[in-house]
């Protein structure tokens, strides 16, 4: 090889060298171009390379250096920088352009929340009409893991607004967005991390939890698992116990309902006592399909009548066979009771066979009850319970995890991956989930709100928290147990500290529905709040929240805060509010509005001690509302105990 060869040679290695080692430089994909950093605060920029690599940053006309440590992380701090751009961010050889400084918003929840504008009232002309350069949005994509990640597991862009982004994106958040950014005329950033039929506790870290007894065991379970090995290890276990399973990848054999395979009962069936979820039964992580049966011996007088099998809650589709024939199949609901009615023609006396097939979707799969749900009874009164031993035969399995199965799971994939970011504010809607359990939701909405400022270093980080809406069946009897009614007030309750704040919706809810299509006023009301609570501008973000209550005889007045204007909303015949004496009985009550005062009685309670207003799941239709429209808040004056049913987890 001649003198000029080697030369050319070195040179080619010596460029692929160089070209190998910037390649190596990585940011987190929350940092890309397109996106919004937050004005007006120091920035952290991170990544990794080989270690000890040098990283040079240039950003708005200076210059940053750092080094990745010996595990091949770096960091560094740019300074602050009021709102503008676009501008270019140049690390090493990497270039993200087209960048704004504006204000963050980080929005996040469940359902409601990840609810799509291409699905709103009037969503398909506003993303008709949204482009917008200064609105930008970026949508995590749904991920659990049991460790805390670094970095999010599947890649998404931060998106310019307009009609090809925002159709697929949080509606709630949109509408906040592009008010805000209309009355504030700086750049807004949306950051939408929500994961729909999730409870709260998936979205706070571990540390955050580990004074919660009943969330202990799981997470010691874990131990330093990842999601992968744990679910291998699981697979293992249950093996052992039940022997070589068949594990499906098509979820459609979970809804084959017409013409299901039907096994043949043995002996060799394994036991389980009912009601109960299998994952309390040591059947933990299994989704799939489990047969159960169980036998009955009738006498002649059982078969001389139509009979009636009540099989309670099963969770989460079901078909229902009594002597080979075939009952009837469920929809895919938890909380439907399965009750049928049995031909005097099927019956027979002596032995008669019940063969359930139950479909499990995801987490907690079963015939879950109550007990008291759980019976045989003849046409001539005769009364069996079915509590107790059943056999099952798994027949279809898969190994997996819901978030709702593992505490701080959605937090580790999906919040912990953007805590360097800083944020403006957090918006927050969740708690449908949680509503079987709302005498929990105010302490873990305080441990959210407390870990999230903790972790994200801004102790005074504002959070805005949208209270859940009407839904259900409105009741015709005062609702005194009403578990949403308790999971609203826990929210009203933990948003009472510096820097957080409510936005009541609860004239915005279906009775049919719990996902409601009308998301504008959500979104406006939710931005309305942003600006009072972050930006300190002086508007009405209130409905009128009650202050006081005085008794007079049979009356009693009660004094409220945000109330010029009251108004009623008369759509419905009564009134919202009840009333109750010494004997602790609600009744529903008249009411009469008097300037910012409400005075209401009832005639048959003639010592009034105690009112409640909206206590109920769905409290209709009939609210007050302020000058500026919004409703009354939800309230009620007593602190009595709320007797929740008991749901199992």
């Amino acid at each position: 090889m001649n003198s000029h060869s080697k030369i050319l040679l070195a040179l080619v290695l010596l460029l692929t060298i160089t070209t190998d080692v910037l390649a190596k430089v990585k940011l987190p994909q929350i940092f890309g171009s397109n996106m919004v950093l937050q004005r007006d605060r120091p920035i952290t920029l991170w990544g990794w390379a080989d270690p000890g690599e040098k990283i040079s940053i240039s950003f708005r006309g200076s210059d940053y250096t750092a080094q990745a440590n010996g595990q091949g992380k770096w960091q560094t701090e740019i300074k602050s920088s009021p709102a503008g751009g676009p501008f270019v961010l140049k690390i090493n050889e990497l270039i993200l352009d087209n960048i704004l400084l504006g204000d963050v918003f980080l929005c996040s929840g469940q359902s409601n929340m990840a609810f799509l504008l291409m699905k709103a009232d009037g969503g398909e002309k506003d993303i008709a009409n949204a482009a917008n350069q200064n609105i930008r949005v970026f949508n995590v994509n749904r991920d659990i893991e049991f460790q805390p990640l670094d970095d999010l597991t599947k890649k998404t862009p931060w998106q310019l607004c307009g009609p090809q982004s925002v159709g697929k994106f949080s509606a709630v958040a949109y509408y906040m967005g592009r008010k805000l950014q209309e009355e504030l005329n700086v750049p807004i950033g949306l950051i939408s991390s929500a994961y729909g039929g999730t409870v709260i506790e998936g979205f706070i870290s571990a540390p955050s939890l580990d004074t919660i007894a009943r969330l202990k065991p799981i997470l010691n379970e874990i131990g330093q698992k990842n999601q992968k090995q744990y679910l291998a290890d699981k697979m293992v276990e249950l093996e052992k116990t039940q022997g070589k399973l068949n594990q499906y990848s098509n979820a459609d054999v979970l809804w084959d309902t017409i013409n299901p395979t039907i096994p043949v009962y043995e002996k060799s069936w394994a036991m389980i006592k009912l009601p109960t979820l299998w994952e309390k039964a040591g059947l933990q992580n299994v989704d799939g399909v489990i047969w159960f049966y169980r036998e009955l011996n009738l006498n002649d007088a059982d078969c001389q009548k139509d009979a009636f099998l009540s099989l309670g809650r099963i969770a989460d589709q079901s078909v229902v066979f009594f002597n080979g024939v075939k009952l009837g199949s469920s929809p895919d609901s938890r909380d439907l009771l399965r009750e049928f009615t049995i031909s005097k023609g099927l019956l027979k006396p002596g032995l008669n066979k019940v063969l359930v097939r139950v479909a499990n979707k995801g987490r907690n799969g079963g015939i879950w009850g109550p007990q008291g749900k759980m019976f045989f009874k003849s046409g001539s009164g005769n009364r069996v319970t079915l509590d107790g031993n059943w056999a099952y035969k798994i027949q279809h399995i898969n190994i997996a995890v819901h978030p709702n199965d593992v505490s701080s799971s959605i937090y580790n994939a999906m919040i912990n991956p953007l805590k360097t970011l800083q944020y403006k504010s957090v918006i927050w809607y969740q708690g449908e989930s949680n509503a079987n359990w709302a005498d929990e939701y105010e302490g873990l909405l305080k441990n959210l709100i407390k870990d999230w400022r903790k972790v994200f270093n801004q102790p005074q980080l504002p959070i805005v928290v949208v209270q859940l809406p009407n839904y259900k069946k409105v009741s015709v009897v005062p609702e005194v147990n009403s578990a949403w009614a308790m999971l609203r007030e826990a929210q009203e309750k933990a948003t009472k500290q510096v820097n957080a704040g409510l936005v009541t919706i609860i004239d915005l809810g279906l009775a049919d529905d719990i996902h409601p299509t009308n998301k504008l006023p959500v979104g406006e009301r939710v931005a309305n709040k942003v600006l009072q609570l972050v930006y300190d501008q002086r508007l009405v973000a209130d409905g009128p929240v009650f202050k006081s209550m005085k008794i007079d005889g049979s009356k009693v007045a009660l004094t409220f805060d945000h109330a010029d204007g009251l108004t009623v909303n008369k759509k419905a015949e009564r009134s919202n509010f009840m009333v109750a004496g010494e004997d602790r009985k609600y009744v529903w009550a008249q009411a009469k509005v008097e300037g910012n005062k409400v005075t209401v009685w009832n005639d048959e309670v003639k010592n009034p001690i105690a009112v409640r207003y909206a206590w109920a799941d769905n409290p209709g239709e009939n609210y007050l509302y302020n000058a500026a429209g919004l409703p009354m808040y939800p309230f009620r004056t007593d602190r009595w105990k709320i007797d929740l049913e008991v749901i199992p987890r």
